[in-house]
C-alpha cells in the first residue's frame, strides 16, 4: 500500500516537473523572440540585399538570382529578384508571388497554409508583440546569436492538406541585431526556396 502511494507521489511529481520545464522553455523562447524584434519596435523601414536559391531535386545545380528586399511597418515585406521578374509581397493578409513574370496571389485568411506564417511575421515585424510560443504551428530554436522560428501548417481539412504548396517555413533572425538573416518555403517535394538576406539596414 505505502510502496502504490509513493508510486503515485512520483508521477505526480515527474507531471509537475514536466509542466515547469515545458513553461520555463516557452518563456525563454518567448523572451529570445522579443530580443530579436527590438529594433523593429520603432523603425518604419529596413532594406536588405537578396541572394535567392532555388534547389529542386530536377535540377542539376541550384538557380540563383540576385535583388533586394523592403520591410515597412506594419505588414508588409517585398523581395524582388531577377531584375523584378521574380517578386514575393505581403502586405496584410494578401501573399503575391510572382514568377517569370506571372502574378499568384492568395489571402492568409483564406489559405491556412499561410495563416500562421503571416502570424509570425506580423509579429516580428511589428516588434514580437504576439506571443508565438503559442502557436502550435511553431517551433522555436536558438543558435548562438540566431533564432531560428519554423511554421509547419496544419489544418484540419484533409483535402485542404493535401493541396498544400508547401510543408514548411523557415525564418531565421539575429537575436542581437534583429536582422533577417534567411526565409526558406519548403515545397512537399523537398525542394525549397531561399531568401538570404544581407546588409540588412534599419532606415
Amino acid at each position: 500500500m505505502k510502496q502504490n502511494r509513493s508510486n503515485g507521489w512520483l508521477k505526480v511529481l515527474l507531471i509537475l516537473f514536466t509542466i515547469n520545464c515545458s513553461l520555463f522553455t516557452a518563456t525563454a523562447q518567448q523572451t529570445d523572440f522579443q530580443q530579436a524584434c527590438t529594433r523593429y519596435k520603432d523603425f518604419k523601414q529596413a532594406v536588405a540585399n537578396i541572394n535567392r536559391i532555388i534547389h529542386k531535386k530536377s535540377l542539376k545545380k541550384d538557380i540563383v538570382t540576385t535583388g533586394g528586399a523592403c520591410i515597412m511597418a506594419p505588414d508588409m515585406v517585398s523581395i524582388s529578384t531577377n531584375e523584378g521578374r521574380d517578386k514575393l509581397l505581403m502586405k496584410g493578409t494578401r501573399f503575391t508571388m510572382t514568377v517569370n513574370g506571372k502574378e499568384h496571389s492568395t489571402d492568409s485568411k483564406k489559405n491556412p497554409q499561410f495563416a500562421t506564417f503571416h502570424t509570425v511575421l506580423t509579429s516580428v515585424i511589428n516588434g514580437g508583440t504576439t506571443d508565438i510560443t503559442k502557436l502550435p504551428d511553431v517551433s522555436i530554436q536558438k543558435t548562438g546569436t540566431s533564432l531560428s522560428i519554423t511554421v509547419i501548417p496544419t489544418t484540419d481539412n484533409a483535402k485542404k492538406q493535401k493541396r498544400m504548396m508547401y510543408s514548411k517555413f523557415v525564418l531565421v533572425l539575429d537575436i542581437k541585431t534583429s536582422a533577417i538573416k534567411l526565409l526558406r518555403f519548403v515545397e512537399r517535394d523537398g525542394g525549397f526556396t531561399d531568401y538570404e538576406f544581407n546588409k540588412f539596414t534599419f532606415e
